[in-house]
């Protein structure tokens, strides 16, 4: 069970600013993190409270085909370039997580 924070006790999350957007419009997003995180409410920086969840993890290009209409990016290629370009190192675990509003 997830116990309540106070809003100041939240992990905060970072996105890009047409990702921000894409969150704020559609209400989920899915994203790519070089970092294993827990199942938990976040604050996302410009759009508010939000629910992290793990789905899994990304090893190719090809994993984030059933998640690029929900990730802000037109293409696997365009979301996959800008993963890479984050994390550069190929031996690096890629997690994949839903954020909510």
């Amino acid at each position: 069970m997830i116990q309540k924070k106070t809003w100041k006790e939240l992990e905060t999350m970072s996105f890009l600013p047409e990702l921000k957007m894409f969150l704020s419009a559609v209400g989920r997003i899915y994203t790519v993190r070089k970092y294993k995180m827990s199942e938990a409410d976040v604050m996302v920086i410009g759009v508010g409270l939000c629910y992290r969840k793990p789905v899994g993890t990304i090893k190719i290009e090809s994993d984030l085909k059933p998640y690029v209409r929900l990730s802000g990016f037109s293409t696997t290629k365009e979301w996959w370039d800008k993963i890479t370009y984050f994390i550069p190192d190929p031996t690096d675990t890629k997690y994949l997580y839903r954020v909510t509003r």
